[in-house]
């Protein structure tokens, strides 16, 4: 193990992008180091493993919570939503439900809060965002609690970074939610293409550089524009999305994915506004539940 630990401190001090200047960047006395390890070595199912296992030792833990929800949604990540070997509706609401677990333990931790969206989020995104409504409020709340917490933290190699990836989830959440007077009355809240352009520029500033945030920003750009005939604003998601493309992808998994995706929506920019990186949304207002 202190082998394990210098080397990683050693990574650190020689890898010039890692964000060891960074608030809240995670550190070796943290008490679950060993997770922060399996996470930045991509080994996401023996973490998985690992987390329960030390949940079952210390189920008092809050912390082991939301390392396990991470674990989770990253494994998810990497399996389509339409493979039938893989329960995506069961897998993201045993996320939930670790979450609210935590929460009961360590009520508002921002970091629960992030993780509880995350899962809940996704749970939508699966079932489809006009049929998921009903949650479209709590997940909100859960992101701005976090974004505007003052929590700080950053994974070892920068896949996690809060606030900033806060800010990307609402980028998210306000360019998916339609913005439709219904959708106000039956989920309490509603989409805002400027709201998600403003949170996609605030998550690219506040960890530049990153395929992912880039991409989004590109896609809140796009929609936009095309949502308001501004061809200056869908030239500057173009320009946006050209820039993710160029960025280097790192050994995290998802990198690769979102440069694939960035491809597809520059050879079909009218895909933005209903794009979800775990399958396109179909926002027909048609098809929204009774009220």
């Amino acid at each position: 193990m202190i082998f394990a630990l210098f080397l990683a401190v050693q990574s650190l001090a020689q890898d010039p992008t890692a964000p060891a200047g960074r608030p809240g960047t995670v550190a070796p006395d943290f008490k679950w180091w060993e997770l922060e390890l399996l996470y930045d070595q991509g080994k996401h199912q023996e973490g998985l493993g690992r987390v329960k296992a030390l949940r079952a030792e210390n189920p008092q833990d809050a912390d082991l919570a939301w390392l396990q929800v991470r674990f989770m949604f990253e494994i998810a990540e990497g399996v389509g939503r339409l493979d039938p070997s893989f329960d995506k509706i069961g897998w993201y609401s045993e996320m939930l439900r670790v979450a609210n677990q935590g929460l009961m333990l360590a009520p508002g931790q921002p970091h629960l809060l992030y993780a509880r969206g995350i899962a809940a989020g996704r749970l939508g995104t699966t079932k489809g965002v006009l049929a998921s409504l009903g949650s479209a409020k709590s997940i909100e709340s859960d992101w701005l609690r976090a974004a505007n917490s003052g929590f700080a933290y950053s994974s070892i190699g920068g896949q996690e970074i809060l606030p900033c990836d806060a800010h990307l989830t609402l980028a998210i959440f306000y360019r998916l939610v339609p913005d439709w007077w219904i959708v106000q009355v039956l989920a309490g809240t509603r989409g805002d293409l400027p709201k998600s352009v403003k949170y996609a520029l605030d998550a690219d500033k506040c960890a530049p550089g990153r395929i992912l945030t880039v991409k989004e920003l590109g896609v809140s750009q796009l929609c936009l524009g095309q949502d308001t005939d501004d061809e200056a604003m869908q030239a500057a998601g173009m320009a946006t999305l050209r820039r993710a493309l160029a960025l280097p992808a790192t050994s995290d998994q998802t990198d690769a994915m979102d440069k694939q995706h960035t491809r597809m929506l520059l050879a079909d920019p009218t895909l933005a506004c209903e794009y979800s990186r775990d399958g396109q949304q179909d926002l027909d207002e048609s098809k929204l539940p009774p009220k």
